[in-house]
């Protein structure tokens, strides 16, 4: 991890440059220690994400995050939904923490899923920038 700029992901663009091109998954935090509120606790976790390239994922995430911030307009329906996580990582800031999968041993799918599937057994919600339940229970 590194330090956080204002309004950013913590990853700037050359940092991206040295995040793996392969699979893995990554977990986008609140970095002004905003703790959202779930059923059974709180946490800083905005959103748990996979990418058969985390790279090109990242870089994704950077750029539709620089699109939200540069927007002047309060209305983002022709590209975001009014809570995206977009939203959240504006207000709140962001750190990224990512975790490589193993060569030929480990799926992103499924580390995804485990994780999404421990952090809804501990809050008993998904985090607050995840959509439908993408998991499943193993």
């Amino acid at each position: 991890m590194t330090r956080g700029h204002d309004d950013e992901l913590n990853l700037t663009k050359e940092e991206i440059e040295n995040v793996t091109t392969g699979p893995g998954v990554y977990i986008i935090v609140s970095a002004d220690n905003t703790k959202f509120v779930y059923p059974k606790g709180n946490s800083s976790v905005i959103y748990i994400g996979k990418a058969d390239n985390l790279r090109r994922r990242l870089r994704e995430h950077l750029k539709n995050l620089k699109l939200v911030i540069d927007s002047e307009e309060a209305d983002m329906r022709n590209h975001y939904q009014p809570c995206s996580r977009y939203q959240y990582m504006k207000y709140h800031k962001a750190y990224v923490y990512t975790f490589h999968c193993l060569k030929s041993t480990q799926d992103a799918k499924n580390l995804e899923s485990q994780i999404l599937w421990k952090f809804y057994e501990k809050y008993r919600s998904l985090p607050v920038g995840n959509g439908a339940r993408s998991f499943e229970k193993e």
